[in-house]
């Protein structure tokens, strides 16, 4: 397996458990977060999109048509061949609420769609299941086909072969449930997963708290001292732990005392993922017992917001707009007809 395919196998991995600065480009200028990017003023010109190291371009001539898959239903044990679109539809039903703004369901087919061909062009699924996806949540998607409605169906239809491509290459289309509105850069959710450049991950501006639940907008945590510092490999006084470095969104990018450094990432999932729900943290204080902290979002915060496509859905965005927001600096290609 080459270094592309263990890098996103190692990504969705992550991904998935979360409930999913080298070249970093510097921000684009920030437009007031509820105008469609398509009504915007148009920004300076920006140099072309460079390929990325290590990513290689994407054949599409391998998908002229749609796919037919094989996927593995984790919950009954076997194989079962469907069109890929067919595979998306249980992918949508389940990774947002069916009865969500159309126009939010697409942008999330774009992503997903994006991240199951990934999936398949590394064989990550084939070399576990001899398969090309996985229902399994923690192995790729979730998925519900029973789920499956009108508007699900539309919204896969209307975006029917549409994939996410940064300079020719695949996008890592990873998604959060809400991130705290701000994106997040890789370095600061996942530093060691993804080996290559992700200059579409920016710390965008959103405005998901206009929707999303007020448990997942902000919400606090509490740890005892001994079980953060043992999660970071410090045997000294958990006092001294502090947060060493935050990144360009605010997320901990470094956490750790004396000479034990830890990323934040790899932090959160030492504690666990619906304990600290996201490294977007406001506040850490320390009792003599136990760490405080005091956060907001749910989830990695990279690419897509579910809830922030929820609220630009219903302000009027189109698919395009939203994934474009997300994304920035990628291209929408349609592979087949």
């Amino acid at each position: 397996m080459n270094k592309s395919k263990i890098a996103i196998y190692a990504v969705i991995a992550v991904l998935l458990a979360t409930g999913l600065y080298t070249l970093l480009r510097p921000p684009a200028p920030k437009p007031a977060p509820g105008t469609p990017p398509s009504q915007q003023v148009p920004a300076p010109a920006q140099p072309a999109p460079q390929p990325i190291p290590g990513v290689p371009a994407l054949d599409v001539d391998k998908y002229k048509a749609e796919p037919v898959i094989k996927v593995w239903r984790a919950d009954k044990g076997y194989i079962e061949s469907m069109p890929l679109e067919k595979y998306i539809e249980g992918v949508i039903a389940q990774e947002m609420q069916p009865d969500w703004p159309l126009e939010a369901m697409a942008a999330q087919a774009i992503a997903s769609r994006t991240l199951t061909i990934s999936a398949i062009e590394a064989g990550i699924i084939r070399n576990m299941h001899n398969a090309d996806v996985s229902t399994s949540k923690e192995e790729l998607q979730a998925y519900a086909p029973e789920k499956v409605n009108d508007t699900v169906r539309q919204a896969v239809q209307k975006t029917r072969g549409m994939t996410l491509l940064y300079a020719g290459g695949l996008v890592n289309a990873i998604y959060s449930s809400c991130n705290g509105q701000i994106g997040a850069t890789r370095e600061e959710s996942f530093p060691r997963e993804i080996t290559h450049p992700t200059p579409y991950f920016q710390p965008v501006t959103d405005t998901c708290f206009e929707s999303a639940p007020s448990n997942i907008q902000s919400w606090t945590a509490k740890i005892p001292g001994s079980e953060v510092a043992r999660a970071i490999g410090y045997n000294g006084n958990p006092g001294d732990i502090k947060i060493l470095e935050k990144g360009p969104s605010g997320r901990i990018l470094y956490i750790g005392a004396g000479d034990k450094k830890m990323y934040g990432a790899e932090f959160r999932r030492a504690v666990g993922y619906d304990r600290l729900k996201s490294t977007l943290i406001t506040e850490m204080t320390y009792d003599g017992g136990s760490f405080t902290f005091k956060g907001l979002g749910w989830g990695n915060g990279v690419g897509l917001c579910q809830w922030g496509a929820y609220n630009y859905a219903q302000k009027g965005w189109k698919a395009e707009d939203i994934i474009k927001h997300y994304y920035p600096g990628t291209e929408i290609k349609k592979l087949w007809p």
